[in-house]
């Protein structure tokens, strides 16, 4: 595929006369792979170009709409004479400096509002032979880079961000294994684990901590190329630090140090073997991933290794009109039982689910052992008609999230679709196309009774049926509109552990329409709508997007979005506290919750010149929920709460309760709110917890500007800002939030990066 991360150092000149214009580029030998030979070769070439007027993209080499694969419909450039490789090292050494502003607490050793940070580091490049190439960095910075948006995750998993370091995109293709077909993001190699987040904290009882923000990678290294035989090869290593916070306790006047992320060893191997002139491929992949932990135990919690590996085919016959595909992967994970039990327990397993029938936690285990399936035949060429259809399997022991990114619990999948597209021209229409597909997964519970039908509908995880149809207008502008439907099923997910929920269906409807993106004026409009079966909640949600081209240097697009959705099974917690035996003993406690989010993606790129650029993102985001109602499940495998009725809060000699009913909100005078949970109304509260409404503002950015002051080289002048804030209100009030969020105190971070590209 493309690797649109590919960042050579090379030269363009335009010239502009009555003629129309020309574009001449200079792409030095040194950036390109090749073999060197003293025999003529033919090598595989394309270049296109973009004619905005008539919205038409023309190539040297046709590139078909109608039949599969991109390289393989290059033309060819004959007699290439290459004698001797060139050489090709590189180094491009930087230095940094920054200023880190914000708000800082009285008191605080640590931070009093300023910070100057100086830093050092280097990128090197050098090939190996004529078709390999090593890429190292030592002490990367990636300061320059877009910051991640503002994410409210009330769900049970992860967000799972973007890679944007420029080390880890460029590149990122040769070490892709992407798991599953359902476009999760799941894969078996996740770049963002080398320098995550530490996973340690503080000591609670400490007055004031410093803490790192990420792991700093002391050194990585990759090894990426391919030979004239097919066979492509990706190495990659790295190390990042351990690290260390300090705590400050007042009282004492002590510090101490504590340490919150161990020295962690990344790599990652892939392999891929082309056959059949690049019809059919073979090839594999193996990750490792260890850390050095503490002696004390105080990381016991984390695996101290993790392996994973896959196996990936594809093979395309009949002139690539059909494929079938397949993958075979593995994890296995080791550690201390804490670890392991953690991860049994986290949510991609749940073995702890007290109705379970094939598996439990294993509370000895110091390993984990795990696979994932898919086969894949499509028919992938054609005018009309493609389509393709899937089976798959995800086992329990599926573990692999300490190097790569997954949230696949076990699982049995089965898919199809259906496609139907137009791409000649009518009165109306320059193409069109309808795509219909549907697919199901069962957990392996269905497998207990597996001739019995309700067994296989009682182990129904997900279910979807989605017919969505798309055109591009005469007028170059597009649109599209897509209807699903989701039947009811079972919910494995929902109580956090607990017992399987119902999960009723819903019908959703969504759509957009976009303007001629030519124009120094476009607009995307779009909106989604989710109606749940059995009063399950709703939600709706509008979107835009306006481009503006003043110029041809000057790009500026602002893409709104505002959401409204109802939850009436938002998860709070679940208890013991006077144990509930209809759903084993624990009860597990939920919300109706009403939420609102409005955010807007503002970016700005502004290229003065081919040199000098300007590039500027901002997201500002303020979002509420408004828990309305809790309740607790009233039985397994059931839809059915029982609801708290509200009563008035009291603190009668020093014992809270809610006058004979059972839920009230204490609010204390420094604006605190908890909720008090009187499960059997004998007037004493049986339990508390803080109150979930929540009021959040955000803005997030950073602007770029980037001066290549010599081929190669360059100079990033960073502002990075971060304002946040957060309330226990629940009620959505744009004015005041917006109000709030720019009175709240921003931390702000100025950096000034100089590299130097030095080519041998």
């Amino acid at each position: 595929r493309i690797d649109r991360a590919w960042d050579a150092v090379w030269e363009s000149a335009v010239q502009d006369d009555d003629l129309g214009w020309t574009a001449e580029l200079r792409i030095p030998l040194s950036q390109i792979r090749y073999e060197s030979t003293d025999d003529p070769q033919t090598w595989g070439i394309n270049f296109g170009r973009k004619r905005m007027v008539s919205n038409e993209t023309s190539y040297f080499s046709l590139r078909s709409r109608t039949r599969e694969g991109f390289v393989s419909q290059f033309g060819t450039l004959e007699g290439v004479v290459v004698p001797r490789q060139s050489r090709r090292i590189e180094a491009r050494p930087y230095v940094l400096s920054s200023l880190h502003t914000g708000p800082s607490a009285s008191g605080d050793p640590f931070f009093d509002g300023t910070e100057t940070k100086a830093r050092v580091g280097t990128d090197l490049r050098l090939g190996l032979g004529s078709a390999f190439t090593l890429d190292a960095t030592i002490n990367p910075d990636f300061g320059q880079v877009e910051a991640d948006p503002a994410v409210i995750n009330l769900s049970a998993f992860e967000t799972r961000f973007e890679e944007r370091r420029p080390f880890f995109v460029e590149d990122a293709q040769v070490f892709d294994f992407s798991l599953g077909l359902t476009g999760r993001g799941d894969e078996l190699f996740y770049s963002r684990r080398v320098g995550r987040a530490p996973q340690g904290y503080p000591p609670w009882d400490a007055d004031f901590s410093d803490t790192p923000t990420d792991a700093t990678i002391l050194g990585a290294a990759k090894v990426t190329g391919r030979t004239q035989s097919g066979l492509s090869l990706g190495v990659l290593a790295a190390v990042t630090d351990k690290e260390d916070g300090r705590a400050f306790y007042d009282d004492e006047g002590r510090f101490e140090d504590f340490t919150v992320e161990p020295r962690a060893h990344f790599g990652v191997v892939k392999l891929q073997q082309d056959f059949n002139a690049g019809a059919s491929q073979v090839g594999g992949i193996v990750t490792a991933m260890g850390r050095d932990l503490p002696a004390d135990g105080g990381f016991d919690f984390l695996s101290s290794q993790a392996f994973s590996g896959g196996i990936r085919f594809e093979h395309q016959w009949n002139d690539r009109d059909w494929s079938l595909a397949g993958f075979f992967a593995g994890s296995h994970v080791r550690g201390d039982s804490t670890a392991m039990i953690r991860i049994q327990r986290s949510s991609n397993h749940y073995f702890q689910r007290p109705d379970a029938t094939r598996f439990g936690v294993d509370s000895t285990a110091t390993a984990l052992t795990g696979a994932q399936w898919r086969l894949h035949l499509s028919r992938q060429n054609g005018v009309h008609w493609t389509g393709s259809t899937w089976v798959g399997e995800t086992t329990d022991g599926l573990e692999v999230n300490d190097l790569g990114y997954s949230r696949s619990s076990e699982s049995v999948e089965a898919g199809g679709s259906v496609t139907y597209r137009e791409i000649r021209p009518g009165d109306w229409y320059k193409s069109y196309n309808f795509l219909f597909w549907a697919a199901g997964t069962w957990s392996h519970e269905a497998l207990d009774r597996p001739g019995s039908w309700d067994s296989w509908e009682n182990a129904r995880l997900t279910g979807t049926t989605n017919l969505t149809a798309r055109s591009t207008f005469i007028n170059d502008w597009s649109g599209d509109l897509t209807v699903s439907f989701s039947p009811d099923h079972y919910n494995y997910i929902a109580t956090r552990g607990g017992p399987v929920m119902h999960d009723p269906g819903s019908w959703t409807v969504r759509g957009s329409v976009t303007t001629d993106p030519r124009k120094r004026v476009s607009v995307k409009t779009g909106f989604s709508t989710r109606e749940g079966f059995r009063d399950s909640g709703d939600e709706f949600s509008v979107s835009g997007g306006v481009g503006l081209k003043p110029s041809p240097q000057l790009d500026i697009s602002l893409a709104p979005r505002f959401s409204k959705q109802t939850v009436m099974d938002q998860y709070v917690l679940a208890t013991s506290t006077l144990p509930f035996q209809p759903t084993y003993g624990r009860r597990y406690v939920f919300g109706e919750m009403e939420r609102r989010t409005l955010s807007m993606v503002t970016r700005v790129n502004w290229t003065f010149s081919p040199r000098l650029s300007f590039q500027l993102y901002a997201q500002p985001l303020v979002s509420s929920g408004d828990y309305q109602v809790y309740k607790q499940l009233a039985a397994p495998r059931t839809y059915d709460f029982d609801a708290f009725e509200v009563g008035t809060f009291s603190n009668a000699d020093g014992s809270a309760g809610c006058g004979g009913e059972q839920i009230c909100l204490e609010v204390d005078e420094d604006g605190g709110r908890m909720q008090h949970v009187d499960f059997d109304q004998d007037g004493t509260a049986d339990f508390s917890f803080r109150d979930r409404d929540f009021n959040v503002r955000s803005l997030v950015g950073n602007a770029v500007l980037r001066w290549e002051y010599h081929p190669g080289s360059t100079i990033f002048f960073v502002w990075q800002r971060r304002q946040a804030g957060t309330v226990a209100t629940g009620d959505f009030d744009l004015h005041r939030d917006l109000d709030a969020l720019l009175a709240t105190p921003s931390d702000d971070r100025f950096m000034v990066k100089v590299n130097y590209w030095l080519g041998l």
